[in-house]
């Protein structure tokens, strides 16, 4: 019953959503149901059909490990006629978590044979315990990455109707965790990511942090991905001298994005070619899933599985951005070209909306560093639409 996606990591991620299994949890779990009258009261706080913040305050023991927080149709119907793009955000004693509900009962009550009336939202917040702090330290310790702050909750958003799962893909929400002011957050040095337990991989999720009532919020966008870290992972790069992309290589290579070219190397000036691209593309938006590399293989005549980058042109692949026949890998891209592939999901083309417009490159071809400015271009976009989505939440 529930719904599937083809190449659903990369573009779920295009979509600003990662999906992990995160395995369920056996955690002392804290059931609640979202109120009519706590609805009620939340818009009553602001004019009828302007767009507003509906916060829900969520109480738990001390002792609970997860909390469960369920919203009925009801509710949903109620804050969406009100206005379509009223942010909701949960206040817990695990974080807080912000999300609009834009879902369309009514088609998914078709899709799926079930009543508009019987679908609810249910999101599920688990702190990390014990033995998964330590796990997360000593996996960070192995990768040389300094944690800079306690472990955030991992998050898990799904539609469900009658005790099925419907959907449990394609929710944007953020998650605010509220630090001490000092020391301020450097983001050219460092990065928030997400740990994956069987892999013990962390994996870059766009964060950013800003300084409200003497405390830094730090948010970071869910990812139904597991338990979120801020880590320090300084890279820099001997080549890297031209103060116009310093900052971006810096704040790309610290998530993970770009990795050099080996002995400390960037080279900034030299042309960047489509393999590159590909693997760029991945790193940004998800990781390379098991099988990529055969798919590669089989579906281009120039590219073999033991090849550098076919994982990540077989990711592309899967997701429906890349045609099967020749990948020619070692061909230039143009900007334009770049973009293209940004702007085919609708989502990045609303992120683009906040920035003043593309970059200007030097030539028809775009070198290695003006790439990177173009992938931090869109990394700022993130950012900036997490900002919006921090100072609407405190408006609430």
């Amino acid at each position: 019953m529930k719904r599937h996606g083809n190449g659903k990591c990369l573009k779920l991620l295009l979509a600003a959503v990662i999906v992990f299994a995160l395995a369920p949890a056996t955690a002392l779990a804290e059931e609640t149901v979202v109120s009519a009258d706590e609805v009620a009261q939340a818009l009553a706080k602001g004019e009828p059909g302007v767009e507003k913040t509906i916060r829900i305050a969520v109480r738990a023991d001390e002792d609970a490990e997860q909390l469960v927080v369920r919203m009925h149709a009801d509710e949903i119907l109620a804050i969406q006629g009100d206005h379509g793009r009223n942010l909701v955000v949960y206040d817990t004693p695990f974080g807080e978590l912000a999300f609009i509900p834009g879902w369309d009962l009514e088609a998914l009550s078709e899709e799926f044979g079930v009543p508009a009336e019987a679908i609810r939202f249910e999101v599920t917040i688990t702190k990390p315990d014990g033995e998964q702090l330590e796990q997360i330290r000593q996996a960070a310790e192995a990768q040389g990455l300094a944690l800079l702050a306690q472990p955030m909750a991992a998050v898990t958003m799904e539609l469900r109707a009658n005790g099925e799962l419907l959907a449990d893909e394609g929710f944007p929400g953020y998650l605010t965790q509220w630090l001490p002011a000092d020391p301020a957050i450097d983001w050219e040095s460092s990065a928030a990511m997400f740990y994956i337990p069987d892999t013990e991989e962390f994996r870059f999720v766009p964060a950013t942090s800003s300084v409200r009532d003497g405390r830094q919020m730090l948010t970071v966008m869910t990812c139904k991905c597991g338990h979120y870290v801020l880590v320090k992972n300084e890279k820099t790069f001997s080549d890297a001298t031209g103060d116009s992309y310093r900052a971006a290589l810096n704040r790309l290579a610290a998530r993970g994005v770009i990795q050099g070219t080996g002995g400390g190397l960037f080279q900034p000036d030299r042309l960047l070619t489509r393999a590159e691209l590909a693997a760029m593309v991945v790193r940004f938006f998800g990781a390379v899933e098991e099988g990529s590399a055969e798919l590669a293989a089989e579906a281009f005549d120039d590219v073999n599985a033991d090849d550098w980058y076919a994982g990540y042109v077989g990711s592309l692949y899967r997701a429906g951005l890349l045609e099967g026949g020749t990948f020619h890998p070692n061909g230039n891209v143009t900007a334009e070209e770049i973009y293209n592939v940004l702007y085919s999901d609708p989502v990045i083309q609303f992120l683009f909306s906040f920035l003043d417009g593309p970059i200007q490159t030097g030539g028809s071809r775009v070198t290695r560093a003006e790439a990177a400015l173009i992938f931090d271009q869109l990394l700022q976009a993130y950012e900036l639409s997490i900002e919006r989505a921090q100072q609407r939440s405190l408006q609430g």
